[in-house]
């Protein structure tokens, strides 16, 4: 088994963070935000794993700001490009979204240095433990995972879906016997946590609507998505199943 797996795998993703930051910084493309908070996630699952496999505690404080100033920016963006937004509100949002970036390009060089930093101190245990160790850990994890989909609520459901990107995120990083051994249905996870997504956009968009400060509260707007949200929520406590 690849020595360093998991310390390659989270210094090739912080070396990606530091790429993406580059590239917004220099042509300010939404796709690079969104990029660089999935390798954030990714890099936070890593390190979720390595804590229950080596009873060790790991930090990813140096990433909480580039990670929270940059979804200020994404929740802009997408709720703002939403086609259930007043356009006056969408507007709106485009000249918060506008003020965010500026603030946010001002403090990339700043972020880049903390990240390299933190990438150099980057310390693992060399070797993954045994497979079956392994093995448990995605036992107990998709234990917990189906505990909060039965819960059937909507804390449950977002705990749920979150429960099972870590897992997409941490089975990919593992060499491909190990895969093999621990037989986790990627295509399905995926397909599913797809579909409570879609419900959690709706869901995201009604609590962002409803707790922040507006000139003018979309009253008409929140009634028609929270229809839309009761409908998707039923469907997937009727038609999904636990893993």
């Amino acid at each position: 088994m690849k020595e360093d797996l998991l310390r390659q795998h989270i210094s090739d993703h912080l070396k990606s963070v530091e790429k993406h930051l580059c590239g917004y910084s220099k042509n300010g493309k939404p796709k690079h935000l969104h990029l660089l908070r999935l390798d954030i996630k990714i890099v936070k699952a890593l390190f979720s794993f390595a804590e229950d496999l080596y009873n060790e505690p790991y930090s990813v404080i140096e990433l909480k700001s580039v990670y929270q100033k940059s979804g200020e920016i994404r929740e802009a963006q997408i709720i703002g490009s939403s086609k259930d937004l007043p356009k006056k509100l969408s507007r709106e949002l485009k000249r918060k979204e506008s003020l965010l970036k500026k603030k946010f390009k001002k403090m990339i060089p700043r972020y880049v240095k903390f990240i390299e930093r933190f990438r150099n101190g980057v310390t693992l245990p060399s070797v993954l433990p045994d497979k079956q160790i392994i093995k448990d850990y995605f036992e107990k994890e998709l234990t917990k995972a189906n505990q909060n989909f039965k819960n059937k609520d909507r804390v449950g459901l977002h705990q749920f879906r979150k429960s099972l990107k870590k897992m997409l995120f941490i089975y990919d990083a593992l060499p491909k016997k190990t895969r093999k051994e621990i037989h986790l249905n990627e295509q399905r996870i995926n397909k599913l946590q797809e579909k409570v997504g879609n419900w959690h956009d709706t869901y995201s968009l009604i609590e962002f609507l409803s707790h922040r400060h507006f000139k003018k509260k979309p009253v008409g707007c929140i009634s028609k998505l929270r229809k839309k949200e009761i409908k998707q929520f039923n469907r997937l406590s009727t038609n999904c199943k636990p893993l």
